[in-house]
């Protein structure tokens, strides 16, 4: 299938939290815009237009994303759709994995029903930090309700969970909770080959390493400067997307600016 058309819905993860220019540039940030970059690139081969709009919202959890998103996205009305949620649904109980289970299935339903192509990722696997251990078995129950829905609906997977790569300290952003640089590359270049896209980034080169490798002076600054405001929004029950409107709300002809581009272009070169 031609994808001329591309929504990314979810949360800070598809918004493109952690990635090299977010704080001055966020369209162009993250895996999924990296994905639109992709996917213009082989548009642009073919002679195609191509447009795309990204209403990921940091702080989401999956009931938000699958009916305030969702509804959005079926409005647009794009080729593709790509979902990656649950990250912020790692404490809920069992009984409430069930009802999120209704809603994802409802879904996903739904699109499948508009005739759009759907991408969906299952959540990461926080195993690159010991202090993230008791929310492990969390994060794999998510991921498996995720890929069990998916399955029924015969829509493709990105296996996050999974990705090896991801024990590594390189492949995550200094708050530990969301994706570098590479790490948003390592996901759209999984999208890719889950789209059979013909365009690629070229593989980092990096130095493995752990969370045994990092001074302990760097450890209490994270957990000062990441983890106690985390804490906070939980006791007040609030959300790191209070105030943030989506970043491309509505289906626009890909673009970037030229620092943002001239990037990305040399990760396509690299890769060629």
């Amino acid at each position: 299938m031609n994808i001329r058309s591309y929504v990314a819905i979810g949360d800070s993860l598809s918004e493109g939290m952690g990635d090299r220019f977010f704080l001055t540039h966020r369209v162009g940030s993250g895996w999924t815009d990296r994905l639109a970059h992709l996917l213009a690139t082989d548009a642009a081969e073919r002679g195609d237009t191509f447009e795309y709009a990204n209403i990921a919202i940091r702080g989401s959890k999956l009931e938000h994303i699958m009916d305030d998103q969702l509804e959005h996205a079926l409005a647009l009305r794009p080729d593709l759709v790509t979902i990656l949620a649950g990250s912020n649904n790692f404490f809920s109980n069992a009984e409430s994995v069930t009802r999120l289970e209704r809603i994802f299935r409802a879904g996903l339903q739904r699109l499948k029903i508009a005739g759009i192509q759907v991408v969906v990722a299952n959540t990461i696997n926080p195993c690159h930090l010991k202090f993230f251990g008791p929310i492990r078995p969390n994060a794999e129950r998510m991921s498996r309700m995720i890929e069990r829905v998916a399955g029924e609906l015969d829509f493709p997977v990105i296996d996050v969970h999974g990705m090896t790569e991801l024990q590594h300290l390189e492949f995550w952003h200094r708050d530990m909770v969301h994706f570098s640089e590479i790490g948003h590359a390592q996901i759209a270049n999984a999208a890719a080959a889950v789209l059979e896209t013909t365009a690629r980034y070229s593989p980092h080169e990096y130095i493995p390493s752990f969370a045994s490798d990092r001074p302990m002076r760097e450890t209490i600054a994270w957990f000062l400067r990441d983890v106690v405001p985390f804490i906070d929004r939980r006791l007040r029950r609030t959300s790191s997307g209070v105030g943030i409107s989506a970043k491309l709300p509505a289906l626009v002809p890909w673009s970037l600016v030229p620092e943002v581009e001239d990037y990305l272009r040399r990760e396509l070169a690299a890769a060629a």
